[in-house]
């Protein structure tokens, strides 16, 4: 019973030479590494990989059942029932309040019939989160885009700011 390969003869023909305790001693060595192989190789990935799937289901399933449970609120304020509606475009709105923060923007600028850009060259980074907190909650409006740029002196940017009603 002689294979084509030489290597595989040789350890064969060693393997047979051996006393039969040996052989036994190392088909149980083979074995063990064997079982190692498949454990590590095979077993403990996939063991892996289960176990990160039910952390992310778990996960997408709390995020479903959030939206599930705030979607009353996002649906009424999407359609504006949060919106106050006092007469005013919504451009003497941001300046109104702008003006009430104690900031000044550089420039405003209409952006069709329902949104405007606001530009700020120096401006305290406090005082603008104030304004566009104090626009979101009271007014209804909501930042569609913003670019800040921070100054050289502490606590001073640059921005420009879209809101939309």
């Amino acid at each position: 019973m002689m294979s084509t390969i030489p290597a595989l003869d040789k350890l064969t023909g060693r393997y047979l030479q051996l006393e039969k305790t040996e052989r036994s001693a190392l088909n149980s060595l083979a074995s063990f590494f064997t079982l190692l192989f498949l454990y590590f190789v095979i077993w403990s990935p996939v063991n892996q990989y289960h176990d990160s799937s039910e952390v992310e289901r778990d996960r997408q399933l709390s995020l479903i059942q959030y939206m599930r449970s705030s979607e009353k609120e996002a649906r009424a304020s999407s359609q504006g029932v949060n919106r106050v509606s006092t007469g005013q475009s919504l451009l003497t709105m941001v300046s109104r309040t702008a003006q009430q923060i104690g900031i000044k923007p550089n420039r405003l600028q209409p952006e069709g019939a329902d949104a405007v850009s606001v530009w700020f060259d120096s401006v305290a980074f406090d005082d603008l989160m104030l304004m566009l907190k104090q626009i979101q909650a009271r007014r209804g409006i909501v930042v569609q885009q913003i670019s800040i740029e921070r100054e050289e002196q502490p606590g001073i940017v640059r921005a420009r700011i879209v809101l939309r009603s």
